[in-house]
């Protein structure tokens, strides 16, 4: 209520309320496993209803523009936060991770804010919500590279594996879809109570399949959406599982708040004033700048790099 007053975000008060609950202040909640996996649900619905709200035309028209943008802002921030870390006296290794860390934005967030904008159809919202998708693939593939330098595993054999998996799930949702969900799902809505939990079961059902098979819950839950945008029931499921999505996402934004914790603060607090900086004022501009160079109008440029004025 008082960050309504303030006219601030939904987002921020589901954090500052973890804060106060947790061991920081009132020592009420402490983080635990079981808290992050019913959080984790909020992700989930989330992402399944962005993705059943996309239109695949609309993808065609701002796919290009993604992977260019997302790869290029993930390759400018990670170079340059490097240097800006190295200058800071932190050695190779921890500066790489660090400025690895610092080059993803958080598709969960950033979806949140243009969902309570209403923006998501909006052109910097479907280009925003395209170049999340791309580096959600990217951050796969930096976690396969660092875990294959450190189990000095082969990267080739590694991201080969990844690669045939990936394609593997992805035609294997869609190719379902086209030849079995479209008529399975005309019969299921004849009832409304059948439609709702075979909506759920089907989100659950590839979330888990590409968890298990390596990859994160934001693509699994994404793809489930998007492999049922063009089902002519799509709208019916996203009406039913909005007061999911609502209730499991403040979890996720409370169990955020829980952890934070103030110690060694004096150690830490100029590296992270600099860095912050740097992701809050260099990434905009860097969007900014690519897709300018692609030709986008200035004020579609500047949305789109406000999206990713933060990080993951």
């Amino acid at each position: 209520y008082f960050a309504k007053l303030l006219k601030q975000p939904p987002i921020f008060s589901y954090i500052i309320s973890g804060l106060i609950l947790g061991p920081l202040v009132l020592n009420l909640i402490k983080p635990s496993p079981a808290l992050t996996t019913v959080s984790h649900l909020g992700i989930a619905f989330l992402l399944y209803i962005v993705g059943m709200s996309l239109d695949f035309r609309v993808l065609k028209q701002v796919g290009l523009v993604s992977v260019l943008t997302g790869v290029g802002q993930v390759l400018f921030t990670t170079t340059i936060g490097f240097f800006i870390l190295k200058t800071l006296g932190f050695s190779n290794i921890p500066a790489l991770y660090l400025a690895i860390g610092v080059a993803f934005s958080s598709t969960i967030i950033i979806v949140k804010l243009l969902s309570d904008k209403d923006d998501l159809d909006t052109l910097y919202g479907r280009i925003a919500v395209g170049f999340l998708i791309v580096q959600d693939f990217i951050a796969i593939f930096a976690l396969i590279v660092i875990t294959g330098l450190s189990t000095q595993a082969s990267l080739g054999s590694l991201l080969l594996e990844t690669l045939l998996k990936g394609l593997f799930l992805v035609i294997l949702v869609f190719g379902f879809s086209k030849i079995i969900l479209h008529s399975l799902f005309k019969s299921i809505a004849r009832s409304q109570e059948l439609l709702f939990i075979s909506g759920i079961a089907w989100l659950f059902l590839i979330s888990v399949a590409f968890v298990s098979l390596g990859f994160n819950l934001e693509i699994g839950a994404f793809l489930a959406g998007l492999s049922l945008a063009s089902i002519p029931y799509n709208k019916e499921i996203t009406r039913k599982i909005q007061p999911l999505r609502d209730f499991f996402i403040v979890l996720f934004f409370v169990s955020l708040g829980l952890p934070i914790a103030i110690s060694s603060i004096g150690q830490i607090i100029y590296p992270a004033i600099l860095l912050s900086l740097f992701v809050l004022i260099g990434n905009p501009i860097i969007v900014m700048l690519w897709m300018g160079l692609l030709g986008y109008k200035k004020r579609t440029s500047f949305l789109a790099g406000l999206a990713v004025g933060q990080i993951s």
